[in-house]
């Protein structure tokens, strides 16, 4: 063999290796990293909250605004229609689903994990209504903030955030402050 076939041959191993590289172990190692992602995003107490902050404004106006906010918070995989009550400031959100379908415990906890977002997310939000298939839920921002403190958007910083939100949620007696 020649100087020539062996740099082919040589170069061609080295493709192979990168291609098997990439195909069995980079490409599923990074599609496991975004399903895990995902999966937490669907959850209160595994959320990463950096996600809403584009959703951030002062308004409740924007209909796009509001649905996309709820697209990327906890309960993002039920459908659901939105209604925006702007002469009072209020949102209803229309699950498609029963709360006993997806489970009483953590619709409850990511419902007050939502409220709060959204509340902290536009500043005049001032109520909203989740309705479920036999089942609703309001919340209130005087309610949030007896519990939480004001103003709302000071918890958006991750520290505040997880802290005085997030690692509270996985209490009982905490989200029970919510429904009375």
């Amino acid at each position: 063999m020649n100087k020539k076939s062996i740099v082919i041959v040589v170069l061609l191993a080295i493709a192979v290796v990168l291609f098997c590289a990439v195909q069995f172990w980079i490409i599923p190692t990074t599609q496991a990293k975004e399903t895990e992602y995902a999966r937490n995003q669907t959850d209160a107490l595994t959320h990463d909250i950096s996600v809403i902050e584009t959703y951030r404004t002062p308004y409740i106006g924007n209909a796009s605004n509001a649905s996309g906010l709820f697209e990327v918070l906890p309960l993002n995989n039920i459908s659901k229609k939105f209604e925006i009550n702007s002469d009072n400031c209020t949102l209803t959100v229309n699950y498609l689903d029963t709360v006993w379908n997806i489970g009483e415990e953590k619709v409850q906890r990511d419902l007050i994990y939502n409220s709060v977002a959204a509340m902290a997310a536009i500043d005049n939000l001032s109520g909203i209504i989740y309705n479920f298939s036999g089942d609703s839920y309001s919340f209130e921002r005087i309610q949030i903030e007896e519990v939480l403190g004001s103003p709302l958007s000071d918890l958006l910083e991750e520290k505040n955030w997880v802290e005085k939100v997030q690692n509270k949620l996985s209490s009982e007696e905490f989200c029970q402050e919510f429904y009375r």
